[in-house]
């Protein structure tokens, strides 16, 4: 099924009100190029911000490759596209981690697109559909040190889980949740 969600908004774009619409879809393989390009141009950003290399951080989506959406794709990870006015600009991934509880990954908006509330759109997004799969918890990893993003997760009701520092990676990650009943 192809989910799509149709929204439209008033943005404020250069202190001036405009009115978007735009589309979230649920993406398939056939949209691994747009995905890549999304991802590694959207975490360029952070990679450079935190000193995150493909040496020291392989896994960062900055570096994101074909092969790891397509893994991503047959565990049973959940893309979505955000479109405005017919030109990919954002993403975010659903997995099903147990009972009840769900994972937000790969949240990206294009750096030409950010402060548009199109990162919004896509968690709202995730909560719509974590509540169609009678998920009652979303939770996220991210890194610890990114005081702006963990405030701005806030704002929607996560909150912190625990703290911890992994071997292969050189941050410690910090992991929130969020009670959708409570949202």
């Amino acid at each position: 099924m192809n989910y799509i969600m149709e929204q439209r908004s008033k943005v404020d774009i250069n202190n001036e009100r405009k009115e978007l619409t735009v589309v979230i879809a649920q993406a398939n393989e056939t949209d691994i190029s747009v995905l890549l390009d999304i991802l590694r141009k959207s975490f360029a950003g952070v990679a450079e911000r935190f000193d995150l290399t493909l040496e020291n951080c392989p896994k960062n989506l900055a570096f994101c490759t074909e092969q790891r959406i397509k893994d991503d794709f047959a565990r049973g990870l959940k893309y979505y596209i955000l479109e405005e006015s017919g030109q990919s600009c954002g993403c975010v991934a659903l997995e099903k981690a147990h009972s009840g509880v769900c994972y937000l990954e790969r949240l990206a908006v294009l750096p030409e697109y950010r402060r548009k509330s199109f990162g919004k759109a896509l968690v709202d997004h995730i909560f719509d559909m974590a509540i169609e799969m009678e998920i009652q918890r979303v939770e996220i990893g991210i890194i610890s040190d990114d005081i702006e993003l963990k405030d701005w997760y806030r704002n929607f009701g996560f909150v912190h889980k625990s703290t911890r520092r992994f071997d292969h990676l050189p941050f410690t990650v910090t992991f929130m949740f969020v009670e959708l009943n409570e949202v």
